[in-house]
């Protein structure tokens, strides 16, 4: 014999509104978006491979569906959104850190004319940084970074532009959160070529002692719309975001999508100074520091008569002369 449930129409009681229908139909909507998830496998001290199997599995269970790759070597991403924006993908996911958001965002970037964006950018954190997240309030917990990729909110931010000098003469780039010269840009190149075995704060930390032995301030010009700043300099730095070197809350005020840049510069300061600072930077107390000055602005152009090396999202790029630009509500990141 049949139960009797089986030979009655019924609905759901629990539900008598019809929202399962709705529910149901939004999931439709959100299979029917391309994707494509491009995952970091290096990214926190290979977090970002070992990671992979588990985040997949939770964004299935999200129901979302995509399509996924994984980065060969530095700068692959860059290729990968690039390619993922032409071939009609409509939201890229990054798997990673700062660095591999940095790489998505000039992918994407290089398809698209100044304007209103159209792919949607998401990102699970895994790197050894995960500073920019802070700044938007998507969770570093991966789970509940995946989850928020899930809804529909989404969040047009700024990046920065930047004309430098790279190994090849002039070059271009986007970054999403911070660069900087001198001091933070040595560290950021001793950070890059080290082993990440570690969390974003431990080896920042022991590259910035170590650099902090052998650095020397630099002579250098700041040009902000007609003015010129000139003077000994330890480092520049321009944030879009608050956050960077895992934890630092360099530009307290910093906010990515007001349409400007935060500059900060740190003047001739002494390195047992410096040392002793450190930790009020972590709680965005360091502002008041008399070598310590702040300012808000659309463009800045920084030269400097000895190397000055530049880092951007962590990654270390080039030297100066350089020229940053705000770019607005250049990029719409899933939040």
């Amino acid at each position: 014999m049949r139960p009797w449930w089986q030979d009655k129409p019924w609905r759901n009681t629990l539900d008598p509104s019809g929202q399962s229908d709705i529910l149901a139909g939004r999931k439709r909507a959100v299979q029917q978006i391309r994707r494509l998830v491009i995952v970091n496998p290096i990214a926190g001290g290979g977090s970002g491979a070992r990671l992979w199997p588990a985040v997949q599995s939770r964004l299935h269970e999200l129901g979302l569906s995509f399509d996924s790759v994984m980065t060969e070597y530095a700068g692959h991403a860059v290729a990968l959104a690039r390619d993922a924006v032409k071939s009609g993908y409509q939201m890229v996911i990054g798997v990673g850190g700062d660095g591999t958001l940095h790489e998505i965002a000039n992918g994407v970037l290089a398809t698209q004319a100044q304007g209103t964006p159209d792919v949607i950018v998401g990102v699970v954190p895994v790197g050894t940084g995960g500073d920019f997240v802070r700044s938007l309030g998507i969770p570093r917990p991966w789970p509940q970074a995946c989850t928020r990729l899930q809804g529909d909110t989404t969040r047009l931010i700024d990046v920065g532009d930047m004309h430098y000098t790279g190994q090849g003469g002039a070059e271009h780039r986007y970054f999403v959160n911070v660069a900087g010269l001198g001091f933070d840009g040595e560290v950021a190149m001793r950070t890059n070529k080290a082993p990440k075995r570690f969390g974003g704060t431990i080896p920042y930390l022991t590259n910035l002692v170590l650099t902090l032995v052998s650095y020397g301030n630099k002579d250098v010009e700041l040009f902000v719309d007609d003015e010129r700043r000139a003077g000994r300099m330890n480092s520049v730095i321009v944030a879009n975001g608050a956050w960077f070197g895992g934890g630092m809350f360099i530009a307290p005020q910093a906010c990515p999508d007001d349409g400007l840049l935060d500059v900060l510069t740190i003047g001739d300061i002494g390195k047992l100074d410096l040392l002793q600072t450190m930790p009020r930077v972590y709680r965005g107390t360091h502002l008041t520091h008399p070598k310590v000055c702040l300012f808000r602005t659309q463009q800045v152009r920084v030269e400097s008569r000895q190397d000055m090396w530049i880092q951007a999202d962590g990654e270390s790029l080039g030297r100066a002369p350089v020229a940053f630009s705000i770019r607005p509500q250049a990029i719409r990141l899933k939040v």
